[in-house]
Parts: C-alpha cells; sequence; structure tokens
C-alpha cells in the first residue's frame, strides 16, 4: 500500500491517472453517440448499451477517484479547498454535477416527452449540463498542469487537451464536417437527401465551426505551454478518431493528422523569428484543416464545385486569422515568450538587490496582477527562487510566500511602509476595488498613492530578496 499511497502523492501520477479514465468516458460517450446516429431513425441496441455502460463506469471510477483524494488532502490536515491536486477541485464539483444531472436525465424524458432521437437527446438540459459537467472534468490534467507552472506540455497533457476538444466536437457533432460529409457525391456518405443549398448551406457551417474550434484550440494551448514537435498532431488525431467514431468515417482522419502536421510545421518555422504565432497559427490551422479536407473529398467525389472549395478554404483561413487577432490581446504565453532581461534559466537564477534594478519590482508587480489566476502565477520566474519554492505548486506557492510578505508589510511600524502594505493588500489580496476606491479608503492623494505603490512593489521585491538569500545561506534538510 505505501508504493501506491506515494505514487498518488505525485501528481503526475493522478494526471496519469485521470487522463486514462477520462478517455474511456470520452470514448464511451461517442460510441454511445454511434448507436443513435449511425442508422437514421434507428438506435444500435448493443453498442447503445456498451456506451452508456462504459460511460457510468468511467464517471464512478473518476469520483471515486477523487473522493479517495479528498478524503486523503484531509488526513493530512489541509483544508477542504486543498485537499485535492490544484486543478483537481473543480474536477470533482464537476463529477458530482454530471452525477446529479446522470440521476436527472433518467427521468427527464417521461417529464418531458420528445421525439427521442437527434438533437431531441443531445439538447436535453441534464446532457447540456452532463457536456459541460465533462469539459470541466476532462481538462483536470490540464489545468493541474498549467498551475504547477509546467512549461513545456507533457503527453498526459496533451491527451487532456485532445480530450476537452473532443468534448466541444461531441457538443457540436451535427455540424462537423468528418461526421457529415454534405459535399460527399455518394449518396450512401450524405446523411439525407436535401436540396443542394441545403446541403452547401450546412457543409459549409460545418467547415467553419470546427476549424475555427481547431485553431483556437491551437492558440490556447500555444498560449499555455511550450509545444514540441507533434503536439498538434497528437491532440488533433485523438480528436479526430474520437469524432469518426460517430458515424465510422475513417477515411476522413488523414484531414484531422495532416492539419495537426502542418500546424506543427508552422510551429517550429515561425520559432526562428522574433515573436510568436498568434493570428498566423489560427490560419494555418483553419486552412490547412479545409484544404486538407477539400483535397481528401476530392479524392473521393465531391458535388461542390472547384469555386465553392475554394471560397470556403479562403473564408475559413480569415476568419481563422481574424480570431487570432482578436484573441492575441490578454493571451498569456509560454515562457518561450519571456524577455531575455527576465528569463529565468534552471540553476542559474540571477537576483540582485542592486537598488537601482527595475527587474525585481516589475517581476512582483506581474506576479500580483496574476495572484487570481493560477495557470499564470505558477509561470512567474519569482515561483523558482530558493526560500520561495516549497516543493508543491508554483503558484499555491508563490501566492502564500506574497501574501504572508504583504501582510508583515502592512503591520510595519514605518508609517509609510505599512500604507504600501496596505494598499497591495486591498488592491490585489483582498480585490476591495479600483485604484479610486483604495485612494478613498486609505486617505491617499492620487500622487501618493502611486508613490506607496512603487514602494509597496519594491519592499515586497527586497523581502523576497532576502528570503532567497537566508535560504542560499541556511539550506533546509528534509
Amino acid at each position: 500500500m505505501k508504493p501506491v499511497r506515494g505514487l498518488f502523492a505525485d501528481p503526475r501520477a493522478v494526471d496519469a491517472v485521470m487522463v486514462v479514465v477520462m478517455a474511456c468516458f470520452v470514448f464511451s460517450a461517442y460510441l454511445d453517440a454511434y448507436a443513435t446516429v449511425k442508422v437514421p431513425g434507428t438506435v444500435i441496441q448493443d453498442a447503445a448499451h456498451t456506451g452508456q455502460a462504459g460511460l457510468t463506469a468511467s464517471w464512478f471510477v473518476a469520483t471515486g477517484f477523487l473522493f479517495f483524494l479528498f478524503g486523503r488532502g484531509l488526513r493530512e490536515g489541509r483544508t477542504w479547498n486543498r485537499a485535492l491536486p490544484d486543478g483537481y477541485t473543480g474536477s470533482l464539483a464537476a463529477a458530482l454535477v454530471f452525477g446529479a444531472a446522470l440521476i436527472t436525465d433518467n427521468y427527464w424524458s417521461l417529464a418531458v416527452p420528445n421525439n427521442a432521437l437527434g438533437l431531441d437527446i443531445l439538447f436535453t438540459p441534464p446532457n447540456v449540463i452532463k457536456i459541460a459537467a465533462a469539459a470541466v472534468m476532462v481538462s483536470g490534467p490540464l489545468r493541474a498542469a498549467a498551475r504547477r507552472g509546467e512549461v513545456t506540455a507533457n503527453v498526459i497533457t496533451l491527451l487532456s487537451a485532445a480530450l476537452l476538444l473532443s468534448v466541444f466536437t461531441f457538443a457540436t457533432q451535427f455540424v462537423h464536417p468528418l461526421i457529415d460529409p454534405w459535399s460527399s457525391s455518394d449518396p450512401a456518405q450524405v446523411p439525407a437527401r436535401v436540396d443542394i443549398w441545403v446541403a452547401q448551406d450546412l457543409g459549409v457551417s460545418a467547415l467553419l465551426v470546427q476549424s475555427a474550434i481547431l485553431a483556437v484550440t491551437g492558440l490556447l494551448l500555444k498560449s499555455a505551454f511550450r509545444l514540441r514537435p507533434g503536439s498538434l498532431t497528437l491532440v488533433f488525431t485523438v480528436n479526430g478518431l474520437l469524432v469518426a467514431v460517430t458515424k465510422t468515417h475513417f477515411y476522413l482522419v488523414p484531414v484531422a493528422v495532416l492539419t495537426g502536421l502542418v500546424a506543427d510545421a508552422w510551429l517550429a518555422w515561425s520559432a526562428r523569428r522574433a515573436g510568436r504565432p498568434t493570428a498566423s497559427l489560427c490560419g494555418v490551422i483553419a486552412g490547412a484543416f479545409t484544404l486538407t479536407y477539400m483535397i481528401e473529398m476530392e479524392i473521393v467525389g465531391t458535388i461542390w464545385s472547384g469555386s465553392l472549395w475554394v471560397g470556403v478554404v479562403l473564408a475559413a483561413t480569415i476568419v481563422g486569422w481574424s480570431m487570432g487577432r482578436l484573441l492575441r490581446a490578454g493571451m498569456p504565453d509560454s515562457a518561450a515568450a519571456t524577455p531575455a532581461q527576465l528569463e529565468v534559466v534552471p540553476g542559474e537564477l540571477r537576483w540582485t538587490r542592486d537598488p537601482q534594478s527595475t527587474i525585481r519590482p516589475q517581476l512582483v508587480r506581474a506576479a500580483l496582477d496574476d495572484l487570481g489566476t493560477p495557470e499564470a502565477l505558477g509561470r512567474s520566474p519569482l515561483g523558482q527562487l530558493p526560500g520561495v519554492s516549497r516543493g508543491g505548486s508554483a503558484a499555491a506557492d508563490l501566492r502564500s510566500v506574497l501574501v504572508d510578505v504583504i501582510g508583515e508589510l502592512a503591520s510595519s511600524t514605518g508609517p509609510r511602509d505599512a500604507e504600501a502594505g496596505k494598499l497591495l493588500l486591498d488592491y490585489y489580496v483582498k480585490r476591495v476595488g479600483s485604484h479610486e476606491v483604495i485612494m478613498e479608503r486609505l486617505h491617499l492623494s492620487r500622487p501618493t498613492f502611486y508613490r506607496r505603490l512603487q514602494r509597496g512593489f519594491a519592499l515586497v521585491a527586497e523581502r523576497l530578496d532576502e528570503l532567497s538569500e537566508f535560504a542560499q545561506r541556511v539550506p533546509v534538510n528534509d
């Protein structure tokens, strides 16, 4: 039992277990969808029972595992909101919500009769709640990696991202080109006989929607982590395989694979240039998805004209590029985009008490701005300082030290130092209100407020400096 307990003490082992269970969970959901939509108007009972049983069993295992970790954390003396590893408190809450919706769903059709097929099943209120809860559950390892301050996305993190993407594509399966190839010239592949303009409307909408979802997924992953070669290929391929299960259109899986390869190639090429790809990455992903889909359909047979295809590819690329431009503002990037003067090299952290240095207050201010965002706070170079890092979550350790230092500063005997500490405490920790509210609360004029603010950043930086020097002189033996 001791090796097992030691294994679960490792957050990455928890991530691995959750990814395996959640992979079964998502696959079961797609298998259930296959049973419902593969043959129009008919439910394949064997597949439906297997999918529903797998979904329920996976949920039960995941919930039981999280409860086990929760109880273990409480026994170790942690507070309830810190009992689980970082990133999993939300997963446990979502699992409980999913369970409640699962029970409610069994009685919903009796209370509100519907057609029992198609969107009448997918979009019942209990199912919508289950999909939202599933998104939170499957993204637990992804959130955990971000909150630990991991810079490079590992395989487990990427699989979690792929499962999250698959939840979104499950929710939009009615408008997915890998499920319903409306552009096909093969009557067996087209979902239904409809007028040509209806098929074009549905097919173009599907391509634009899914290319946008893929583009945003790539942008968010690139913004949060450094991606190794093949990362986006893995994410898109796993998603493509799950989506193809719905109607067994596995001949379209190469579209997802090639889209990932093009995106990874673009990241590798753009890494040679200054800056970070945002709009261009989104445009490349959206364009590659629609272009490869067009080529695939030209090979197997399509009734769409070349002019329409070219227009769709161009439109998807423009939409993706525009989304990248709009989403770039406020989007955090991985440590790969850290300015050179602030970059932290493991084992070579330089920290100076030079009073003329502006780097320290800048780092403190950036960390305080991210105090309520663990994913961003965990990537702060301050979290790697001796005396700050305590072997746990980088975000939690740094937040704890910053709050303690600000509290000490607020109780300082020096009037100016105390004002600076109270200012930081009210604005960053307690979040009392805006600058104007804090000025009025502390009876400070605007010039004095900003002088105290800068003084607070400098004092906190100096205190972190002292902690770091002390930790280096007096190493703690575990």
